[in-house]
């Protein structure tokens, strides 16, 4: 494992994930925040190596050899960028920009610097997930016919998500991010989506709900809903991919797969890194160690975007929409 530090820029929930899967790594890590008393608290409950109030400090520190950028959507792309040019690898949460021309600039810095750019998307990581990429292309479930991805439930947001402009949207390109990902892994790269967001009840930055259905490679349909309004839902989700053979059923959790075909059943569980955050952050690594490209790079980033904002289009305008390339 890599003997320097991630500098994590940004300390609030999702840099606390991070934090936790360097500890279980090894990994130093060196805390950043505008406020440095929270870099501080934050350095103590993680036994971080330093705090800093400044995102320019951080990245300047000697120990540093790459970056988490934790920070709200519209900052991806400047905290992104002082990064690479401070000479670091960067890992960037999802998604990886709110729009196409903040994603190009990012992925150009980066290759313009000779420097890894990973999005952290890390339900790639998940192993529940993977074992359904796996079940699909091997062929498991025959012939792919429909992918129903469905997560619903109810919670307010608060914060920066209330804000179009810092978020770049609504549930889609935040959380709903994670299940187009799966989409598009699963199913392949959707050729054309329709859109449709109802009346929103939840306080957010932009829709709080949203159901997507997309054509996808060889005629199999694809289903999306993603809301945060849908008050007395189960917590307990899963989604589905069925084929001609069978059928698997996936918890949102990652604690279990469900396999029913013709012949057989099965059911497989799942008990370490659940959310796929270790293996995430070990990929990075590798990737920083090795200088190869991660599975989740800029370019992955964009694909699940440009899903996104098809989406978007295809609310606004009331149309099936192609994704763009």
């Amino acid at each position: 494992m890599a003997a320097r530090a991630l500098v994590l820029l940004g300390c609030g929930w999702i840099a606390r994930r991070h934090a936790a899967a360097a500890r279980r790594l090894g990994i130093p890590l060196l805390a950043a925040s505008r406020d440095a008393a929270r870099a501080r608290a934050f350095a103590r409950e993680f036994a971080a190596a330093d705090a800093f109030g400044a995102y320019e400090d951080a990245v300047r520190d000697p120990r540093a050899t790459g970056a988490i950028v934790c920070t709200p959507h519209d900052r991806h792309l400047p905290d992104a960028l002082l990064a690479l040019g401070a000479g670091l690898h960067v890992l960037v949460e999802k998604p990886i920009a709110p729009t196409f021309a903040e994603a190009d600039r990012m992925i150009s810095a980066a290759a313009a610097a000779g420097r890894i750019l990973m999005v952290a998307e890390n339900v790639h990581f998940m192993p529940a997930f993977h074992h359904v990429h796996r079940l699909i292309a091997g062929g498991r479930l025959g012939e792919l016919r429909e992918l129903h991805l469905v997560a619903r439930g109810y919670r307010p947001h608060r914060g920066w998500r209330l804000d179009a402009a810092t978020c770049g949207g609504g549930v889609l390109i935040d959380a709903g991010i994670h299940h187009v990902h799966n989409l598009r892994r699963w199913g392949g790269e959707p050729r054309r989506v329709f859109a449709l967001a109802p009346p929103r009840t939840v306080a957010f930055g932009g829709e709080d709900a949203v159901d997507l259905l997309a054509e996808l490679p060889g005629g199999a349909v694809g289903f999306l809903a993603n809301s945060l309004g849908a008050r007395g839902m189960p917590r307990v989700q899963w989604s589905t991919v069925t084929g001609t053979d069978g059928t698997c059923f996936a918890d949102h959790r990652g604690r279990w797969v469900l396999l029913r075909g013709a012949h057989r059943t099965r059911l497989s569980l799942f008990f370490r890194d659940t959310r796929g955050h270790v293996a995430m952050l070990s990929a990075f690594d590798e990737a920083m160690r090795t200088d190869k490209a991660p599975e989740t790079d800029g370019a992955a980033g964009r694909r699940d975007l440009a899903v996104v904002l098809a989406a978007y289009r295809s609310i606004a305008e009331r149309r099936p929409v192609d994704v763009e390339c």
